[in-house]
């Protein structure tokens, strides 16, 4: 059974087609303020001005970086803005702020699943019945959760009859002493 599975494993490699990759997690955000007072447009007095100022404002909100900003031109002297990197507050009629900025999260290299389930019950080792086993469930696994492929797996053998086993591709469950699932699924773009 081990060697057929090897078979298809191989023999099925070439006709897997990939889905869509995860995406960078984005949020906009309307009138960021640094306090109470809206973000400055420069995070040192008149230097490094824009997207510095962005990206450290969402930085200190848990994102990476700035992907675009809208700036709010001379509102300092109705509207003091304070710097994110000190908290100094500009409150001049040449003060620019920040009405809009958008902060990203990268996408994360990988992601690994212990022990991955489709269902509520363990993933077996093949996408249909002997068919399709290894690679292409681990990849059919990884593309249900938006991932392109998987790049690397340990296999769990022998756990069907403790943990009843899902095939990815009908659903059928395989409760036999024999079935092989996953221990683990390394995901990647």
């Amino acid at each position: 059974m081990k060697q057929f599975r090897i078979l298809a494993l191989v023999a099925s490699l070439a006709a897997l087609s990939f889905g869509s990759a995860a995406q960078a997690e984005e949020d906009t955000f309307n009138n960021p303020k640094v306090g109470s007072q809206p973000l400055d447009l420069c995070l040192n007095w008149g230097a490094d001005c824009g997207k510095p100022a962005a990206d450290a404002w969402c930085v200190s909100q848990g994102y990476d970086e700035s992907t675009n900003h809208v700036v709010a031109p001379d509102i300092g002297a109705s509207t003091p803005t304070r710097l994110v990197s000190t908290g100094a507050v500009c409150d001049q009629a040449y003060c620019d702020g920040i009405s809009q900025v958008t902060c990203a999260k990268a996408d994360p290299a990988e992601e690994v699943f212990v022990k991955p389930k489709v269902n509520g019950k363990r993933l077996d080792l093949c996408v249909n019945w002997g068919v399709d086993c290894g690679q292409p469930a681990a990849n059919a696994f990884c593309q249900s959760k938006g991932w392109t492929s998987a790049s690397d797996y340990v296999v769990a053998e022998d756990i069907g009859a403790n943990s009843p086993t899902r095939l990815i591709g009908t659903g059928a469950l395989c409760d036999q002493a024999y079935c092989d699932g996953f221990r683990e699924i390394t995901c990647s773009n």
